[in-house]
């Protein structure tokens, strides 16, 4: 008789809960890191005193959301989802790159996001750091599995 041992980390409410955790920290993250880009918020971030007020979130946080959506659909980065849901999500007023906003518009209004993308800074792709800033979820839903974090995160 064959026993099979079930790892509770691997399951989709355990890696949704990751994932939402880890959403939680990157929207405090980068809603906190948006304030150092408002000036009249200078004199008391760098006095060590947090500014008053509601703060907003980036195209950062706006995009993770995505992800996170995706990965509970799917358990999977399904290109084709994400980047619709990227456009449908797409917020002009949260920080995005002028390139993105214009590929996000188009893509919202039925272009294909492969030639859009490929065709983005000469075919060049803008090497910025977008990726980084939005897979903390995705780290944390593939947690128990990091070969296909990594597999994931370059789909991603």
């Amino acid at each position: 008789m064959t026993t099979t041992t079930h790892d509770p980390s691997s399951a989709p409410g355990a890696r949704l809960d990751r994932a939402l955790a880890s959403l939680t920290g990157l929207t405090v993250g980068d809603a906190l890191g948006s304030q150092f880009f408002v000036p009249a918020n200078g004199p008391l971030l760098h006095g060590g005193e947090l500014p008053p007020g509601r703060w907003g979130w980036t195209d950062d946080t706006e995009m993770a959301c995505s992800v996170v959506a995706v990965l509970a659909a799917h358990d999977a980065v399904d290109q084709d989802e994400l980047a619709a849901a990227f456009a449908r999500h797409h917020d002009f007023d949260r920080g995005y790159g002028p390139a993105v906003n214009r590929m996000l518009r188009l893509v919202r209004e039925g272009g294909d996001w492969r030639e859009l993308s490929g065709a983005l800074f000469d075919g060049q792709g803008s090497w910025g750091n977008g990726a980084a800033m939005r897979v903390a979820p995705l780290g944390a839903w593939f947690a128990d599995d990091p070969e296909r974090a990594v597999r994931e995160a370059t789909l991603s």
